[in-house]
């Protein structure tokens, strides 16, 4: 399996008043043509890590890597230009809330629109069907009347589905997923879920998929790297994730419900301060 990304000791860090914050720690994988899960606690770093890939981090951030390639392209030294014509084309990152993503004075479907017109040579007639049919791929009834409403006028499920449509449209090489699914049902979910799947087997598109649900992670990944504290604690191949050896994976592990099972007390995720270090 060829490589489509590299990550090397990469760190990202917030210089603040009260001194520096080190969100992503030395963070080092790599990516193929596969589903790869980051699972951990908020603030754990996995969003801020997917950020820094996209060149999304915010401008007062520090980052720094031996090594952060992408299809030969280095990341880190790429001139803006190359970065944006990489951004929403090879590239693409799901955010978490539609509410911050979406612009609101602009309609849905012109913000697919307008993503698919700036990486492709397409007329406006042929944008706007290929707008349509990609609502329409992520389970979104009536795409006609969606295309034209704006951003506020929708639920958040669909909102995120209109999110989703956006970042496929162009057929990136890459997605960075942030927690894609959080606003949906179950059954929308696993429509979703299909959809970036066949990208992935189709398409041979390498997908980042962060979440902090470990059940859905073990289920649709092929490898899962658990974050705590900045650090990537324990990679693990997600068929085996319920066999996982570090304490934190296995405390996330025991925290989630299981039917049939005494939980009484709740189970408490204890933590080791020498996994901060």
């Amino acid at each position: 399996m060829s490589t489509l990304l590299t990550v090397d000791d990469l760190k990202v860090r917030f210089p603040t008043r009260n001194g520096v914050v080190e969100a992503v720690r030395g963070v080092s994988f790599t990516l193929g043509r596969e589903r790869l899960g980051i699972v951990g606690e908020s603030g754990s770093g996995k969003s801020q890590t997917g950020r820094a890939i996209m060149g999304l981090t915010s401008a007062h951030a520090e980052i720094s890597a031996k090594r952060l390639d992408f299809d030969g392209i280095d990341l880190l030294n790429a001139p803006p230009k190359l970065r944006r014509d990489l951004r929403g084309n090879r590239i693409a990152m799901i955010l978490q809330d539609p509410k911050y993503s979406l612009n609101p004075v602009m309609s849905i479907g012109s913000q697919i629109v307008e993503t698919l017109r700036t990486h492709e040579k397409v007329g406006k007639a042929e944008a706007r069907d290929r707008s349509l049919a990609m609502l329409e791929a992520v389970q979104i009834r009536d795409p006609a009347r969606v295309f034209d409403l704006y951003p506020h006028e929708v639920s958040g499920g669909m909102g995120q589905r209109a999110m989703i449509a956006m970042m496929l449209i162009a057929g990136p090489e890459l997605l960075i997923a942030d927690e894609p699914t959080s606003a949906l049902d179950v059954t929308v979910q696993l429509e979703v879920l299909g959809i970036l799947d066949k990208l992935v087997a189709e398409r041979g598109m390498g997908l980042i998929f962060v979440s902090h649900d470990l059940r859905l992670v073990s289920s649709f990944c092929d490898r899962v790297i658990v974050m705590y504290a900045g650090r990537i604690v324990e990679e693990i191949a997600a068929s085996e994730l319920a066999n996982a050896k570090h304490p934190y994976t296995r405390g996330l592990l025991n925290c989630m419900p299981s039917i049939g099972s005494d939980r009484h007390p709740l189970p408490v995720l204890e933590r080791k301060a020498e996994w901060a270090l």
